[in-house]
């Protein structure tokens, strides 16, 4: 339960900085997405039920906070969360590539969900040609990001002596 807590918090801790400090940091004018990596690292970290747990919390976050639409990014971090953490047990957990991969495909598929429930809900969205470049960019640096979240998540859970 203790671990869960600190999932939680930093599922909360990462919205928080998603949201008003990373916008000063962005490259190409795209922010990566701390809070999707965290969503993929802990659901990699656990279970199929706790990774789609902690996608449903950060996507209610984002959708209750940010977006017009209530219920597309709670659907697509909770899809991310649960089929991550139910592959979990066949990856090797000490790879940081899986993690890096997982992190990547995640990005793709979080945008592809996102892009496809908004249009059959005839909300205005984008041509996908104009967003390939943002989702091409952002893949890149979710990827290269995992390492250093995930180097940190560890150092703390090993601080905290969470397995």
């Amino acid at each position: 339960m203790k671990r869960f807590g600190i999932m939680a918090a930093g599922v909360l801790l990462s919205f928080i900085l998603q949201t008003s400090l990373l916008g000063f940091f962005d490259i190409l004018g795209i922010i990566p997405n701390i809070s999707l990596i965290l969503v993929v690292i802990f659901a990699l970290m656990s279970d199929g039920v706790t990774g789609g747990i902690i996608g449903l919390m950060t996507g209610i976050l984002y959708d209750g906070m940010l977006y017009d639409v209530f219920g597309v990014y709670t659907l697509a971090y909770f899809v991310i969360g649960a089929v991550i953490g139910s592959y979990s047990d066949n990856m090797m957990r000490e790879n940081y590539l899986a993690y890096c991969a997982a992190a990547g495909v995640s990005t793709v598929a979080m945008h592809l969900m996102v892009y496809v429930l908004l249009f059959f809900l005839k909300y205005s969205v984008e041509s996908a040609v104009f967003a390939f470049r943002s989702v091409a960019v952002e893949t890149v640096l979710n990827t290269l990001l995992t390492v250093m979240v995930l180097k940190f998540v560890l150092f703390i859970f090993g601080r905290l002596n969470l397995k």
